[in-house]
């Protein structure tokens, strides 16, 4: 593995938001950074925007080992749309992360059965490499228990290091609980891992999520290891929620350095499970095939001054080739006035409560959830800090 030399770093005493500066190959990154979602995107948008960002990512949900087996079969085209590889994208520094939705386990005896998929899989991801995450549950069952996921990580990431030059994240699924997340931690930093990527699962950041990162940040602060932390937030919920009859939503994706991001990954809106004795709208029984939405219900762009996502009339926007890269542009620039604030003022919460968004009761206490880190665990805390 190659590790990333974190040349600074930069903490604000109330929230998790913290500046990272350090390269990753020849990108440097001196603030937190988000990336452009490369899935629906094609050349003529991705060429008038790119300058804007400095990684990529294509995000992808395995839900069987058929996903997986049939790729032994696959033709070069298949293989690159598989890994989302455009010839348009030239060197662009993208990134592959993928949620299996199923246990390898059942599967395979050990991971290194396979190995070929991820030796696949290695070229593609070009800025640095992420051990897929497994999601551990589903509404119905269990998929799979901490010590089977950790030897997962354990066993896929010998398989990517090997005659590596390339960082490596390692997941944490954002659906384990406390216990298990301290399990899992514990295990990272015996192994002298460092660098995490966060998978939301289509999860918003919201109260339940802010407790997790609290206690694995508060964890990596009293192991002395949080200097040494990279974190790679990853399928975010947009909106924290968000009705079809309402012009504004409360933001969730925006809050991704608040909390505690290096890296802002792309969106995922949570997976549906249809009850197949749905009620229908004429008495009958069965599953719900579609739900009429407003064409801009979707296509909400950000609006930088409140930190709600808006309804735009702009028809031309309910192209998702055209919200996503817009929204995108539009969180990376409010990221970098985010840490051009802190650097001035050594303050981040000064400037969130300019944000009208926070004073929603939809919003509830997330400002003060962002904003209330642990005393204990500021490196630079005396005494007089607590009057």
């Amino acid at each position: 593995m190659t590790d990333i030399n974190i040349k600074e770093s930069i903490e604000d005493k109330k929230s998790w938001f913290n500046i990272k500066r350090f390269k990753i190959g020849n990108t440097d990154f001196q603030k937190p950074e988000k990336c452009l979602d490369i899935k629906n995107l094609d050349n003529s948008i991705y060429r008038n925007i790119k300058t804007n960002f400095k990684f990529y990512e294509a995000s992808k949900i395995l839900k069987n080992y058929d996903n997986i087996s049939k790729l032994t079969e696959a033709e070069d085209d298949q293989i690159n749309k598989f890994f989302y590889r455009g010839e348009w994208l030239g060197t662009a520094q993208n990134v592959i992360n993928l949620t299996l939705q199923f246990n390898p386990y059942n599967h395979v005896k050990t991971i290194d059965e396979l190995s070929w998929f991820f030796n696949q899989y290695y070229p593609y991801s070009k800025l640095f490499l992420t051990v897929p995450n497994i999601r551990v549950k589903t509404l119905k069952a269990n998929i799979i228990d901490l010590q089977s996921y950790t030897r997962f990580v354990d066993e896929t990431y010998k398989i990517l290091n090997d005659k590596n030059n390339k960082p490596i994240f390692v997941p944490v699924s954002m659906k384990f609980t406390i216990g298990q997340l301290t399990g899992l931690m514990e295990h990272y930093l015996k192994h002298d891992r460092f660098y995490y990527w966060f998978d939301f699962e289509g999860r918003s950041i919201n109260e339940n999520s802010l407790g997790r990162l609290r206690h694995i940040f508060d964890l990596l602060k009293k192991k002395k290891a949080f200097d040494n932390v990279v974190t790679y937030f990853s399928n975010v919920k947009r909106e924290k929620t968000a009705n079809s009859k309402e012009n504004t939503s409360v933001a969730s994706d925006a809050l991704s350095a608040i909390a505690g991001a290096n890296l802002i990954g792309v969106n995922r809106e949570p997976s549906r499970y249809f009850n197949p004795n749905t009620l229908m709208n004429d008495g009958s029984v069965g599953i719900r095939a579609s739900i009429d939405v407003d064409p801009n219900h979707k296509a909400r762009i950000f609006d930088r001054e409140t930190y709600y996502y808006v309804k735009t009339v702009d028809q031309d926007l309910y192209d998702k080739r055209k919200y996503v890269p817009l929204n995108a542009a539009r969180l990376n620039a409010e990221f970098a006035a985010q840490s051009e604030y802190f650097l001035e003022h050594q303050d981040i919460t000064t400037l969130l409560n300019q944000k009208s968004m926070f004073k929603d009761e939809k919003a509830g206490n997330i400002l003060h959830d962002l904003t209330s880190k642990s005393a204990t665990t500021s490196a630079d805390m005396d005494m007089s800090d607590f009057f």
